[in-house]
């Protein structure tokens, strides 16, 4: 019963006054469609993949994931808010996800993986900003990948101008590859790239 209740809980809050005029808004809609487009497009499945996801919100980007990687790759989803992990991970077990993430309950800045370890990471919507740090997140993210991976990065344009990126790339000497910026939306502008580390740098690690 009390598994009942928290899910419960969790969908009558997705709904609630405060939260469903947004999940349910065609600016949301859009930019969880271009986002899962975007990594449809720009993202080559390879066999045994690996992928992060740092922030996990609703868990509703952390589940497409699964389903995208569904029989090639694995899902790692962080995240500091121990009911929402809690949540997340009790939601796909009882809905029988076909490629559960694995669920770490902790802070990006202090995370028990090793680095070096994924192909891919994403950083989604709003979650760089609750970091409260712009550049250490974005450095821990891109510590978790392999030389070869990429960071997908996606964030509202007044929040964190494409200038502020660029400007951060530059100074770690890393390269900004399929920028898309989309403002069919005035109120919810955003932008979608891929950073990687550029291929001397590569060579040189």
């Amino acid at each position: 019963m009390e598994t009942d209740r928290k899910l419960l809980d969790y969908y009558l809050a997705l709904k609630s006054p405060e939260a469903a005029e947004w999940n349910l808004s065609p600016e949301c809609l859009y930019a969880e469609c271009m986002t899962r487009d975007y990594v449809r497009r720009y993202v080559a499945l390879k066999d045994g993949i690996r992928v992060c996801n740092v922030g996990i919100g609703t868990g509703d980007w952390d589940d497409y994931l699964g389903y995208w990687l569904n029989g090639t790759g694995t899902l790692t989803s962080i995240d500091m808010d121990p009911e929402i992990c809690s949540i997340f991970s009790m939601r796909q077990h009882l809905e029988g996800h076909p490629n559960r993430s694995i669920v770490k309950n902790q802070s990006i800045f202090d995370v028990d993986l090793p680095s070096a370890y994924f192909d891919l990471v994403t950083l989604i919507g709003s979650t760089v900003n609750e970091t409260g740090d712009f550049d250490r997140c974005i450095d821990a993210c891109m510590s978790l990948l392999k030389r070869e991976g990429w960071l997908l990065f996606m964030a509202h344009i007044s929040r964190n101008p494409v200038n502020e990126l660029v400007d951060y790339a530059k100074d770690r000497d890393l390269r900004i590859e399929q920028l898309e910026q989309y403002d069919t939306f005035s109120k919810y502008p955003f932008y979608i790239c891929k950073l990687k580390r550029n291929s001397l740098q590569n060579e040189q690690s």
